[in-house]
């Protein structure tokens, strides 16, 4: 592994000059009283930086005139002792952005480009192309600049060039599309080489279908046919040698995907049969002529986000014949890929997938499918509103047929398995490979208390399962929510490295960004606009995503967030709620969405309070930009304006909503926790203790919302007892109850309704506080980069040992108590670039100093 990293990659191979470059070196276990930092570009020295600190990363802004790539050198001198004599060097190495990839053409194939949406499930062959590449000097780096929409992979000399899976940034298509670049040099050989790109639909050639019953996705995404772009670069000392690019002189090939969508899954065709996809009466017929397009119109740069990767592969825990079908149990909800290798010729073998069996044993498809087919097509019997299914199918040749998901994926317990004609058949291997973004985890844990860590483990693997190069809400819908997203934004970037991915979601939503100012509910945007106040844009509470994602960001990572494009669209928006009137965007939220006491009203979900709720979300909205306007540079009258509105805003809501004995509206959970939140109470210790006495009078039960759960861990901090009661309760209802009945992840309600994901992470925000409270590590966000840390850890009566970390942009932060009868031992490491204070119940025994790191012995009483 390289010593330093460039925006979290080791050699990146693509950096974007126009955003900062963080440099890093953090895995460094070396102590350390200052550094010199150098970046040469060939041999000319263009930035210098030295410090007497012990930071462990550098930010840095390159002037980008370069018309171009470049290969830039770092040196970094690390110094030891006063008379600053060098106690190590490092060395990296980075390559600027390719400018002239753009002089390569996006390529398609030909077929039939006015075909009708109501074929498109019909089986055709999957898209490929091909080419050839003569390659003399292997010395120099060769880099090859690809895109790929939806979904790709590249082969060279029949060896797939990377680990990634469902690979390609989803985003607006239409403003920006992300382009990976790869060394190639060791997939190559001197002479010939054979270039393979394969293409999947991905979410640029959704399928029709109705989401909810009612969005179809090709009306909002920027959609096409599947297309790559790509170029070749051989790089030496003094030029680039544009050795290859995508045209239409690219060959078009057929493979044995006939059919791929997210939603449903994927048609393999190994048989003899689909070799005749030219033929003129074949039902599949497509035209294998290679055609160059515009693209999809956005802007190519860099991808910078951690990849799509596969897990270890999981076997089947149960596997029972039930005639000539198969139902296989994994034991526990994977959100994966599948593999399947079976010897039978000649078999149409289906694979349909669910997260539970109804009562009666079968596949129970319920909490897997929001969507139906919304066309008709009579050649394939499928109605507008039939509900889609996940279900793959692997057509057998001669031989070993092996089948694997490669562009899409599924979510599921449960297996299927069974040939279309009821014919008899034997499979050699199954196996199910969790797949999603492979994000760094940064935190650890483990306790003598087993339930704290199976809820731990949930709330991991649940969010893991619903990332895949966004945050998404569940593995039924896979949508970039704005109030999901809020919701877990701190337990996100205590659970995971998100500084890459923060960036990008932040960069989703700007991109999706209405003219008048408006942020859209999900990102990429898709047709939900519920109670939004104004065309596109989304209800107020997942709105808040765009000012909180920054505000979260600066705490955590700081402020190079706060680039040029990422100022406008916060100006743009807080002009777009202050034109407001109150009477009127009031009543544009969702409120504490998923509420336990939650009502059906006209048939439609309504949690409690819902109307002082969205008032309440106005202004915590408009708080959010009073913390932003400084950084933001608003100009005076603005901020005034601002202020202005910010009180007239409290006086209504406390005028229309508070009841004489201080609560609002019927007092509901969800009513405390927002009145906390936009500060319009009048004590707020009185407040939380009525709010206390309220949970435990209805039997210790948290009934918030996404939102007001989320924040309640921040809040009552002072009551962390109540809070441990609550995620300790073992019956309904409640987390341990939900992960116990639902293979160990988290689901969408605690009492699941008809039809509501069984994998779903917008309850999973309780990873926060184990990082807050029973590891004790708390941070302000009043001071950026998470540089200061208050010690305070909550030790349970019932838990008598507790270990865990947080790897911090600083270092690692680690922790370790000892429950005694009236005290606890405890061990904490900070690294000396967090300043530390510490609660009143503890007492420091003992500091000493390892490497760039302190070290405490502490006793809590």
């Amino acid at each position: 592994m390289e010593d330093i990293l460039i925006n979290g990659k080791e050699n990146n191979l693509a950096v974007d000059l126009d955003e900062p470059i963080k440099i890093e070196w953090s895995k460094l276990a070396t102590g350390y009283l200052g550094y010199l930092l150098e970046i040469y570009q060939e041999d000319r020295l263009i930035h210098k930086i030295a410090s007497q600190g012990t930071e462990v990363f550098y930010y840095v802004q390159l002037r980008n005139n370069f018309q171009e790539r470049k290969k830039f050198r770092v040196k970094l001198c690390l110094y030891s002792g006063e008379n600053g004599s060098v106690k190590e060097q490092f060395k990296t190495f980075f390559y600027s952005a390719n400018p002239n990839l753009t002089h390569s053409s996006w390529i398609t194939r030909l077929d039939n480009p006015i075909e009708k949406e109501v074929t498109n499930y019909r089986k055709r062959v999957g898209f490929s192309f091909e080419t050839n590449l003569d390659v003399g000097n292997l010395a120099d780096d060769i880099l090859l600049d690809i895109s790929g929409i939806g979904y790709y992979e590249v082969y060279i000399n029949g060896r797939k060039i990377n680990d990634y899976f469902l690979n390609s940034d989803v985003t607006n298509y239409s403003k920006v599309v992300y382009y990976d670049t790869f060394k190639i040099n060791k997939f190559l050989t001197s002479g010939s080489n054979l270039i393979q790109v394969s293409l999947g639909n991905g979410w640029f050639n959704p399928a029709p279908l109705k989401l909810l019953g009612k969005y179809n996705m090709r009306n909002y995404l920027a959609i096409g046919k599947p297309m790559m772009i790509c170029q070749i670069t051989q790089l030496s000392q003094d030029e680039a040698n544009y050795l290859l690019q995508s045209d239409k002189l690219w060959h078009s090939k057929t493979t044995n995907l006939v059919f791929d969508n997210l939603y449903i899954g994927e048609t393999r065709d190994f048989s003899e049969k689909n070799k005749m996809v030219t033929d003129q009466l074949s039902s599949r017929k497509v035209d294998l002529t290679t055609v160059e397009v515009p693209g999809p119109g956005g802007k190519l740069v860099p991808s910078f986000i951690e990849k799509i990767k596969r897990e270890e592969p999981c076997t089947p825990k149960k596997n029972v014949r039930q005639g000539e079908k198969y139902l296989i149990d994994f034991g526990k909800i994977i959100s994966g890929q599948i593999r399947l290798q079976v010897s039978s010729p000649d078999k149409e073998i289906y694979l349909k997938y669910a997260e539970k069996l109804t009562e009666f044993g079968d596949l129970d498809f319920s909490t897997t499918t929001t969507s139906t087919y919304g066309v008709d097509d009579n050649e394939l019997g499928i109605s507008n509103d039939d509900p889609v299914i996940q279900e793959d199918l692997l057509m057998t040749g001669q031989g070993v047929s092996v089948f694997e998901n490669h562009f899409s994926y599924h979510s599921f317990r449960y297996v299927s398995v069974y040939e279309k004609n009821g014919k008899s058949f034997e499979f050699d291997d199954i196996s199910a490979f969790p797949t999603y973004t492979n994000m760094d985890q940064v935190i650890s844990f483990n306790s003598s208390n087993e339930g704290l860590n199976s809820l731990f483990q949930a709330h991991i693997q649940t969010k893991k399962n619903n990332i895949h190069s966004y945050y998404e809400d569940c593995a039924r819908e896979r949508l970039g929510y704005g109030g999901d997203i809020v919701a877990l934004l701190e337990s996100q970037i205590l659970t995971f490295n998100s500084e890459n991915m923060l960036r990008k979601v932040l960069y989703d939503f700007i991109n999706d960004q209405t003219e008048i100012g408006g942020i859209t509910q999900t990102a990429p945007y898709m047709g939900i606009q519920t109670y939004g106040p104004s065309n596109r844009a989304g209800s107020l509470g997942w709105q808040l995503v765009l000012p909180e994602i920054v505000i979260k960001y600066m705490k955590y990572y700081g402020s190079q967030i706060l680039t040029k494009p990422v100022i406008d669209s916060l100006k743009k928006h807080v002009d777009y709620l202050l034109s407001f009137d109150f009477d009127y965007i009031k009543q544009c939220c969702l409120g504490d969405w998923g509420a336990l006491d939650t009502k059906l009203i006209e048939g439609k979900e309504t949690p409690p309070d819902r109307e002082f709720c969205s008032a309440a979300m106005y202004l915590i909205m408009l708080r959010k930009y009073q913390l932003l306007a400084p950084k933001i540079g608003l100009t005076k009258e603005k901020v005034t304006f601002l202020t202005e509105t910010v009180m007239d805003t409290e006086r209504k809501i406390i005028a229309e909503f508070r009841n004489e004995h201080g609560t609002f509206q019927s007092g509901s959970q969800s009513s405390y926790l927002f009145a906390l939140k936009a500060e319009i109470v009048d004590s707020v210790e009185v407040f939380k203790k009525s709010l206390v006495n309220k949970i435990e009078s209805e039997d210790n039960i948290f009934k918030f919302g996404i939102f007001g759960m989320a924040w309640s861990y921040e809040i009552l901090n002072d009551y962390p007892d109540v809070i441990y009661k609550w995620l300790q309760r073992k019956t309904y209802p409640g987390f341990q109850k939900m992960i116990q009945e639902n293979g160990g992840v988290l689901s969408e309600y605690f009492q699941p309704l008809p039809g509501s994901s069984l994998n779903h992470a917008m309850f999973s925000s309780y990873g926060s506080w184990f990082v807050s409270d029973l590891l004790g590590l708390k941070f302000s966000e009043a001071v950026e980069q998470s540089k200061h840390l208050f010690f305070s850890p909550f030790i349970p009566n019932d838990v008598d040992f507790l270990e865990g970390s947080f790897e911090s942009v600083h270092g690692l932060i680690s922790v370790k108590w000892n429950r005694k009868e009236t005290k606890s031992n405890c061990v904490l490491t900070v690294p000396d670039a967090i300043t530390t204070s510490f609660s009143e119940n503890i007492c420091i025994n003992k500091k000493r100093k390892e490497m760039n790191r302190r070290v405490y012995l502490l006793s809590v009483k």
